[in-house]
């Protein structure tokens, strides 16, 4: 990983396969990964913990990605958050208007499923100047 600060990543994902992937591979190369089973569960964690990233799946049970994004985003601004955490969209669908779903919600980009593990670091390094990409991928 560098001399790159690790990044606090929180998966929210329902799929145990998919959260699987992505927390292997974040933690492969020294990022630290938290992950919850649905939107509720991912709000929650958010509450006790502060994230640099946050991966969200956007159909789960409970609490959708969408309105899971826009709960964080209430409670960032309620708190008074400068630097709000970074939420990309994790989602089979990939219309333009499901993009602009995610982005209306308060997420920051958007990446479909299923993804090359380097299209998922590429777009997590558009968001963190410092996040370094292994040769390897």
């Amino acid at each position: 990983m560098s001399d790159s600060k690790p990044l606090s990543i929180l998966v929210i994902e329902d799929n145990l396969i998919n959260q699987k992937l992505a927390a292997t591979l974040f933690k492969r190369i020294g990022h630290e990964v938290d992950v919850a089973l649905n939107g509720k569960i991912g709000v929650e964690l958010f509450k006790e913990k502060t994230y640099d990233l946050i991966l969200m799946d956007i159909q789960m049970p409970v609490m959708t990605g969408i309105e899971a994004s826009m709960y964080i985003r209430k409670i960032e601004k309620e708190n008074g958050i400068k630097k709000p955490t970074v939420i990309i969209a994790v989602t089979t669908f990939n219309y333009p208007l499901d993009k602009e779903n995610c982005l209306n919600a308060g997420m920051n980009d958007h990446i479909s499923k299923p993804y090359k593990p380097i299209d998922l670091l590429t777009t997590v390094a558009r968001h963190f100047s410092h996040f370094v990409i292994p040769d390897n991928m």
